[in-house]
């Protein structure tokens, strides 16, 4: 909400700007508490107790109210309106009553939009109400119906037709993959066939090693391993890692697994 004072400068409530009329960009920035503080004045014109005052400003808005803290905020909302030829912008009344200064004129600036926003309402209304109020051939609309029916029901059936046609030619057969024990002397160690095709089973058992013994996983009973890495990782020591960390239960060797990967592995 914006408001005129004094036809002479702007006060717009929701950041706390004033700005003198004429201008286009603010010229003082009144506090989040200052502001609150005015903005409550100036819709409350009547006389007000200081009690209600730190009640609706401080308490409501979960602030810790003290006569000291109004004291300031008061002296700072007048100073700030002398400088705009505004001397008392907030009167005591009498002792422990305050209230705006009636010789101050404020005027809400959004009346004028809001009307005009009404106005622009009204007329669309009106427009629309003569609209439909003209005469309309019934062959017309109901040829006009039946086309819109028909082109909905082609345009349903096409894309249809291509959500078909992509889920078909989107789907791949599955491929099983078929893993190998590798001899290691502490871990039970399985790697896919195209693993053990790439790579020597001696590189594989040691960079197997690298990557267990930094992730601290120790071999265990009725545990195993799987793992898979890149070239990579063969070559300079970079690559994605792949690694699951598997446990026996109730004859299912993979009964529950715990994986590792990692997009790019350096060895330390």
């Amino acid at each position: 909400m914006r408001y005129n004072i004094n036809d002479n400068l702007i006060y717009d409530a929701a950041d706390g700007s004033l700005t003198p009329c004429g201008r286009d960009a603010p010229e003082t920035q009144l506090s989040i508490t200052a502001s609150a503080l005015f903005l409550f004045f100036i819709t409350h014109k009547e006389i007000i107790s200081r009690n209600e005052v730190l009640s609706r400003v401080w308490d409501d808005n979960g602030l810790t109210s003290s006569n000291s803290n109004l004291n300031q905020y008061l002296s700072i909302l007048r100073k700030t309106f002398r400088q705009y030829d505004i001397e008392n912008i907030i009167v005591t009344v009498s002792r422990g009553h305050l209230q705006l200064n009636p010789v101050v004129t404020v005027l809400p600036l959004a009346a004028e939009s809001h009307e005009a926003e009404h106005t622009a309402q009204r007329q669309v209304s009106s427009q629309q109400t003569a609209r439909n109020s003209s005469p309309k051939s019934p062959t017309r609309t109901l040829h006009t119906q039946g086309m819109c029916w028909y082109m909905a029901s082609i345009t349903l059936l096409v894309i249809a037709g291509l959500l078909v046609a992509f889920t078909l030619s989107g789907s791949v057969a599955s491929r099983v993959i078929t893993l190998n024990p590798i001899q290691h002397s502490l871990c039970e160690l399985l790697a896919s066939e195209e693993m053990l095709n790439s790579v020597s089973a001696t590189s594989y058992v040691r960079n197997f090693e690298a990557v267990r013994q930094r992730l601290n996983l120790t071999c265990q009973p009725s545990e195993r391993f799987v793992f898979f890495y890149g070239d990579r990782l063969q070559t300079n020591g970079l690559g994605r890692v792949y690694l699951a960390h598997c446990a026996m239960h109730e004859n299912n060797p993979f009964s529950y697994c715990v994986n590792y990967f990692y997009y790019s592995w350096s060895a330390k």
